[in-house]
C-alpha cells in the first residue's frame, strides 16, 4: 500500500474522513477558498484560530483532491489549454474538446521540402482525429488529405472531413509556409482499445492554387502512433415515422459517439419525387431543446420501388451532451423559391450607411445593431439579430461585397467568420476580412427558410434499445 492510500485510510477513520462531499459541494468549497484568498481580509482572531482553520482547510482539501477526479479538480480551478482539435471549425470536435484532451503525438516526417508534423489524435471508438501542422522554408503549404490507414497490417476503409484552425484563412487566398489543420476519419469497423496505427499521406496542397494541377506537392509522409480509445459508441434503430400527405418521414438508424451524432434518414414519395420536398434539409434537436450543429457533406442516394421514390441521406451533428431521452428531427428547406414572391432579390447597404440596418427575409428579417472595425483596418465585425424561424439558417446569408473596379458586378468578401453561426441564438456575430478595401457592403438575399413542423420526428432514446459498437 503506498502512502497516500495508508494516509487516506487513516483520514477515513477520522471526524474530517466521514465527510462526504458532493460535486457541487466540492466546486462550492473550492470557489469560497479562492474568494477569501481574493478578499484580503485581516483575520481578528488569534493565532490558534489561524492554525485550527488552517488544519481544517487543509483536511477539507485533501479530501476534495481523494474524491475529485483530476480531470474535475483541473477544471474547477484552472483554464484547459487550447489543442488544435479544440480550435476547428468541427462542432463535433469542440464539444468533445470540453471534456477531453487528446493524446499528445509531436511525430515528424519530411518530403519533397514540406515538413508534416502530428501534434495530437484522439479516437472514440467512431472517429480518428488527427492535428498537424505544415511547414517549408521553400513551398507554399496547405492541408494534407486521403490518408492511408493501416491497423494490424489492415487497411482501414475511412470517410473524411478535414478543416482548418487558422482563424486567418488567408491561406485560401495567398500563400503560406505554414499551416495548422485537422483531419477526422470516420471508421465503421470495431478496432481494439489500443493498437498501433499506421499513417500515411501522400500529396499536399497550396488552397492558393486550387485546382490547378500545380496545387498538390507529391510525396510520402508516413508516422507510427500508438493509439487508445476513449468512450463508448452506441447504436440504434428507431421504429418511429411520421407521414403527411404523400410524405413518409423515418430513421433508419442514430449513431451516438462521444464526437459526433450522425443520423440515416429516409424520406418516401408516392411517385416521383417533388421539387419542394427533393432538397430537405434536417434540424437535430436533444432533450433540452438544445440545436446540434450539422457539418460535413450531405450524403444522399436514391431508389424507386414499387411506384415509390426513397430518398436517403445522411447526416453527421454535434454530440449530445451524454446520451439524451430523446431526440427532434425537423425537416426544413434552406430556401423556398417556389413559395417566394421576392425570389431573387437581393438588400444591399453601404458599410457606412445609418445604423440599425434592417434587411427583409420572408417572414423574418437580419437586423444589424452594431458594426466595429479593427484598429489597423483590416477586419469587421457585424453584429446583429435574427427575427423568424431557422436562425441559424437566416443568420448565414449575410455577405459583404465590394465592387469590381469596372462595376459590373459584386464580389463576396469570402474570408469570413461566424461566432455562434450554427446556433439557434438570434444574436450573432459576424466578422469579415477586409484588408483595407473601400466601397463596402452589406447584402443579405431575400430567401424564404421553411420549417416543415407536421413532418417533426421525434425518436425516444431508450437504454434497452442502444447497440454498443
Amino acid at each position: 500500500m503506498t502512502k497516500e492510500n495508508r494516509f487516506k485510510q487513516r483520514m477515513d477513520q477520522t471526524e474530517f474522513g466521514s465527510m462526504k462531499f458532493e460535486k457541487v459541494d466540492q466546486l462550492t468549497v473550492m470557489r469560497r477558498i479562492r474568494e477569501k484568498q481574493n478578499t484580503g481580509q485581516k483575520r481578528r482572531t488569534g493565532i490558534p484560530a489561524v492554525i485550527l482553520s488552517t488544519i481544517a482547510a487543509a483536511a477539507i482539501l485533501f479530501i476534495l483532491i481523494m474524491q475529485l477526479p483530476l480531470k474535475d479538480q483541473i477544471e474547477a480551478g484552472l483554464t484547459k489549454p487550447a489543442t488544435l482539435l479544440s480550435q476547428s471549425n468541427d462542432p463535433g470536435l469542440m464539444a468533445w474538446s470540453k471534456k477531453n484532451n487528446p493524446q499528445q503525438v509531436n511525430k515528424t516526417s519530411e518530403s519533397s521540402g514540406i515538413k508534416v508534423s502530428i501534434k495530437e489524435i484522439m479516437f472514440d471508438g467512431y472517429r480518428m482525429a488527427i492535428g498537424y501542422e505544415v511547414q517549408s522554408k521553400t513551398k507554399f503549404v496547405g492541408p494534407v488529405h486521403n490518408p492511408k490507414i493501416t491497423v494490424n497490417g489492415k487497411v482501414v476503409s475511412v470517410t473524411e472531413i478535414s478543416t482548418s484552425v487558422e482563424k486567418d484563412v488567408k491561406v485560401f487566398r495567398k500563400g503560406t509556409h505554414s499551416f495548422k489543420g485537422v483531419t477526422s476519419l470516420f471508421i465503421k469497423e470495431k478496432l481494439p482499445e489500443e493498437f498501433e496505427v499506421k499513417m500515411q499521406f501522400f500529396g499536399n496542397q497550396n488552397p492558393a492554387l486550387a485546382p490547378k494541377a500545380s496545387a498538390t506537392t507529391k510525396g510520402k509522409w508516413e508516422y507510427s502512433i500508438p493509439v487508445e480509445k476513449k468512450g463508448n459508441v452506441y447504436t440504434i434503430k428507431p421504429k418511429e415515422s411520421v407521414t403527411k400527405g404523400s410524405t413518409k418521414l423515418s430513421v433508419d438508424q442514430i449513431i451516438l459517439a462521444p464526437s459526433v451524432t450522425e443520423i440515416s434518414f429516409a424520406k418516401e414519395e408516392n411517385g416521383r419525387r417533388l421539387p419542394a420536398v427533393g432538397g430537405l434539409e434536417y434540424r437535430l434537436l436533444d432533450d433540452k431543446e438544445n440545436l446540434l450543429s450539422v457539418f460535413g457533406n450531405m450524403r444522399s442516394s436514391g431508389e424507386e420501388k414499387d411506384g415509390k421514390f426513397i430518398l436517403r441521406s445522411n447526416r453527421t451533428y454535434a454530440p449530445a451532451d451524454g446520451i439524451p431521452s430523446y431526440l427532434s428531427v425537423q425537416p426544413f428547406l434552406d430556401n423556398d423559391f417556389e413559395t417566394n414572391p421576392n425570389k431573387g432579390q437581393m438588400t444591399k447597404k453601404k458599410l457606412n450607411d445609418p445604423l440599425p440596418m434592417t434587411f427583409p427575409q420572408q417572414n423574418g428579417a437580419i437586423l444589424v445593431n452594431k458594426i466595429e472595425e479593427s484598429k489597423d483596418k483590416k477586419r469587421v465585425k457585424i453584429y446583429y439579430e435574427v427575427k423568424g424561424d431557422l436562425p441559424e439558417v437566416r443568420g448565414s446569408h449575410i455577405n459583404l461585397t465590394v465592387k469590381e473596379p469596372k462595376g459590373e458586378k459584386d464580389l463576396f468578401v469570402d474570408q469570413n467568420f461566424f461566432k455562434n453561426m450554427r446556433s439557434n441564438d438570434r444574436k450573432k456575430i459576424a466578422e469579415f476580412i477586409t484588408d483595407d478595401r473601400k466601397d463596402l457592403y452589406l447584402t443579405v438575399p431575400n430567401i424564404n427558410p421553411v420549417l416543415f413542423k407536421d413532418l417533426e420526428l421525434k425518436i425516444p432514446i431508450k437504454k434497452e434499445d442502444l447497440i454498443k459498437k
